[in-house]
C-alpha cells in the first residue's frame, strides 16, 4: 500500500480537524441521501418525542436522562399497572435522516406506537444481544436501586467507557437488566453478543477522509458502531489496511475514527478532534484515545 507523506503541524492539523468535524457524523453517514434533516441532533429529536408523550393519556411520566441526550425514562399505564421503560432514540434519528421529509411524521408515530404505547413486555432476545461501548454515565441512572438485579448487565472496559449489554431492536437500544439474563454468566452473554456483532461485519462502511484517516460505521445501524471495537473480525479488517497499527477515537456514539499510526502526530490529531467534538456536539461517548494491546482496547497514554 502506498503511503502519502503528510504535511507537518500545526497548520495541517487545524485544516484536517476542521474538515472532519465541519459536518455532524449523522449527516456524514447519510450524505448519500437528499433532503434537509428534520432534527439537527439527537437532543432535538428527544425533545420532540417527549412533547408527544406528555399529551398521551397512557403516559404517566416521562423524564429525560440528564447524562445522555438520547435517552428518556417513560412510565406508561396498562390495565391499571405501571410499566417503566428506558428509551433510546438513537436508531430512530438514524432512520429519519435517511427518509424524505414527507415520511418523517409517519415514522415518528410508528415509533411511539410500537415501542412505547403497546401493551407488550420485552424479554431477553439472544439473537439481537450486543455488547456495545457506552459512557460510564449510563450506569448512573441505576445507582439509586438497592436491588442489583435491577441494574444493567455490563463489564468494565477502559477510561470513561464500559461494555454495556443491549438488545439491538429495530427502534432502539435497550439495556439488558440483570434480572432478564436468567442463569447466563457474563462470559455467556459475551459469547452471544460477539457472535451477533460479527454478523454486522458485512454492513461495515468505511469513509476515507484522506490517506490514513477513516470513519467506520455499521450502515443502517450506526448506534452500534462502537461495538465493532470489541470483535476480532473488525480488527482483522483494520490490520489489512494499517499494518503498523492504528489509534482510535470514539467521541461520538455512532462512529469510529481510525488514525494510521504512520501519520505524523496521529495521536495529537486524534486528541484535537475529540476536543472539538466535545466542545461542539451532543451525543458524546469518550474523551480518550484508544489502541488495542494484547487483544484488549486500552487507553493511549498522554504524550
Amino acid at each position: 500500500m502506498s503511503y502519502f507523506k503528510m504535511p507537518t503541524l500545526p497548520h495541517y492539523l487545524e485544516r484536517i480537524v476542521s474538515a472532519i468535524t465541519s459536518i455532524s457524523l449523522f449527516a456524514f453517514v447519510a450524505a448519500a441521501h437528499s433532503g434537509t434533516p428534520a432534527f439537527k441532533d439527537i437532543e432535538a429529536l428527544r425533545t420532540e418525542v417527549i412533547s408527544r408523550l406528555k399529551v398521551d393519556g397512557r403516559v404517566k411520566a416521562v423524564t429525560p436522562d440528564p447524562a445522555d441526550p438520547a435517552r428518556l425514562s417513560v412510565t406508561t399505564v396498562h390495565s391499571g399497572k405501571d410499566r417503566n421503560l428506558e428509551v433510546d432514540v438513537t436508531n430512530l434519528l438514524g432512520r429519519l435522516r435517511q427518509l424524505p421529509p414527507e415520511e418523517v411524521e409517519t415514522e415518528i408515530r410508528r415509533f411511539l406506537n410500537v415501542l412505547v404505547l403497546t401493551d407488550t413486555d420485552r424479554s431477553f432476545d439472544a439473537e439481537h444481544l450486543i455488547a456495545n461501548i457506552r459512557p460510564r454515565e449510563h450506569l448512573d441512572a441505576f445507582k439509586g436501586d438497592a436491588a442489583p438485579e435491577k441494574g444493567p448487565a455490563y463489564e468494565e472496559l477502559a477510561g470513561d467507557v464500559v461494555v454495556l449489554y443491549q438488545i439491538d431492536g429495530e427502534d432502539s437500544l435497550d439495556s439488558v437488566p440483570m434480572s432478564a439474563v436468567g442463569s447466563r454468566s457474563l462470559a455467556q452473554l459475551r459469547q452471544l453478543a460477539m457472535a451477533n456483532i460479527d454478523k454486522q461485519i458485512s454492513k461495515v462502511r468505511q469513509e476515507r477522509i484522506r490517506e490514513g484517516i477513516s470513519i467506520f460505521t455499521v450502515e443502517g445501524d450506526e448506534a452500534i458502531s462502537p461495538a465493532l471495537l470489541l470483535t476480532d473480525k473488525f480488527w482483522a479488517l483494520l490490520e489489512l489496511q494499517f499494518p503498523d497499527g492504528v489509534v482510535i477515537a470514539i467521541p461520538r456514539r455512532d462512529a469510529i475514527f481510525v488514525f494510521d499510526k504512520r501519520l505524523p502526530k496521529a495521536i495529537h490529531i486524534a486528541r484535537t478532534l475529540i476536543a472539538k467534538v466535545f466542545r461542539d456536539e451532543p451525543d458524546l461517548l469518550s474523551e480518550y484515545v484508544f489502541e488495542r494491546r494484547n487483544g484488549t482496547l486500552q487507553i493511549v497514554a498522554e504524550q
